[in-house]
């Protein structure tokens, strides 16, 4: 598994065993498809994982509702302006590669 990183946090022993309950009821095989799946639609601003987060920070008291309203407005314009210039994700995706190739230690 070279060029991966680890990922660790701690639950209580309840916790973890209905977590892994639940993924297996629902389907996943392994944790980490469940929690990559998780940071992949965080990473990829997912609207649906979105909406669940600003719920959760507003919930917990993370983030103050008029906080979570303009970080909610500001991904709305980015997507807006994204689509205005005709950029793509998949543009976005070549200018990081680009990126990396010509910049390797990044």
């Amino acid at each position: 598994m070279k060029n991966l990183a680890s990922v660790s946090f701690f639950l209580h022993p309840r916790l973890h065993e209905e977590l892994k309950i639940r993924m297996h009821y629902d389907g996943f095989k392994t944790q980490s498809e469940f929690f990559r799946g998780c940071v992949i639609a965080y990473l990829e601003k997912n609207e649906k994982f979105m909406d669940f987060l600003d719920f959760y920070k507003q919930d917990e008291k993370i983030q103050s509702k008029a906080n979570i309203k303009k970080s909610r407005r500001l991904r709305q314009e980015g997507q807006n302006l994204m689509k205005s210039l005709g950029i793509t994700e998949e543009d976005v995706e070549n200018i990081f590669d680009l990126i990396e190739e010509e910049i390797p230690e990044l």
